[in-house]
């Protein structure tokens, strides 16, 4: 009788394709508790920072961190189904809701009792895995070596060493929003900026007594801002935080137009006009 599939998950850092030391020690425990593993799918996430074709690559990046490792392991302990699947989602399937839980390489296996032959690993497998079974005919000979074993969905711990930049804010420091962007000429806000508000709006919610200032600017051009752009992004922001529960006594907002920026006035290059134009926060209180 054909066992029941289990899977473990391993998590990675913001932006990391390679296993941080305690996740790494999770792993090394799961590989090495002794069990025999037929390993039948596996499959990479990243959380939805940065570009499709970028979290693509970096998707199966990790995916190649965790095949490796269990390479290692063949005619020992784990061993490669025929049809094994690999597959990389990017960011392009979001699982959990919180971030850090999207940053994992899941693998699907079932525990065995024999060892089987092991076959060759093909990378541009277009099946997806979605639930199926992954192969129902099995030899004869390895059918009745099989163990029924639960399936679980529990996690492994993950392990999140990335930092927000406001982990350590005091009174008096300014915060640059980074990779907030909007909509040209208006307060509406990109698909991409969605993890840059909600970054702020974790660290409003795990620190109750905080109060700041979202501080607007643009770029480009110098004296006023006649359309109030700078305001009305400042504005954005701010709604963001009411319509999510922040108390609109903990925020002021205001614009700064082309008054303060970063680099001088005309600015030389597109990179120079993205960081002038910008929204800041300066924490008032804490």
């Amino acid at each position: 009788m054909l066992s029941a599939q289990e899977k473990a998950s391993f998590y990675f850092d913001f932006d990391q394709d390679m296993l941080n030391p305690k996740q790494n020690e999770l792993f090394m425990n799961w590989l090495n508790n002794g069990e025999n593993r037929e390993i039948l799918v596996i499959n990479g996430y990243c959380d939805w920072y940065g570009t499709f074709d970028y979290n693509d690559t970096l998707a199966y990046k990790r995916i190649n961190t965790v095949h490796e490792q269990l390479k290692t392991k063949v005619n020992s302990a784990i061993f490669f189904n025929e049809n094994l699947k690999i597959k990389g989602f990017g960011e392009r399937v979001q699982t959990k809701k919180e971030r850090r839980y999207n940053r994992r390489v899941d693998v699907f296996y079932k525990v065995i009792q024999k060892k089987i032959t092991v076959k060759e690993v093909v990378y541009d497998d277009p099946v997806v895995y979605i639930g199926q079974p992954i192969n129902k005919e099995s030899n004869e000979e390895v059918k009745q070596d099989l163990v029924q074993v639960p399936y679980t969905d529990d996690l492994i711990d993950p392990v999140n060493l990335y930092k927000s930049p406001y982990a350590l804010a005091k009174v008096g420091d300014k915060l640059v929003m980074n990779n907030l962007y909007f909509y040209d000429r208006s307060g509406i806000f990109v698909p991409e900026s969605l993890p840059v508000m909600e970054e702020l709006l974790d660290f409003m919610i795990a620190h109750p007594k905080v109060k700041i200032e979202i501080q607007g600017h643009i770029c480009c051009q110098l004296g006023e801002d006649p359309e109030d752009i700078a305001l009305i992004r400042a504005i954005a922001v701010h709604n963001f935080l009411v319509a999510n529960e922040i108390d609109d006594s903990r925020l002021l907002y205001k614009s700064f137009g082309s008054s303060q920026p970063i680099h001088t006035i005309p600015e030389k290059n597109e990179k120079e006009r993205n960081e002038n134009r910008r929204v800041e926060i300066l924490i008032l209180e804490n």
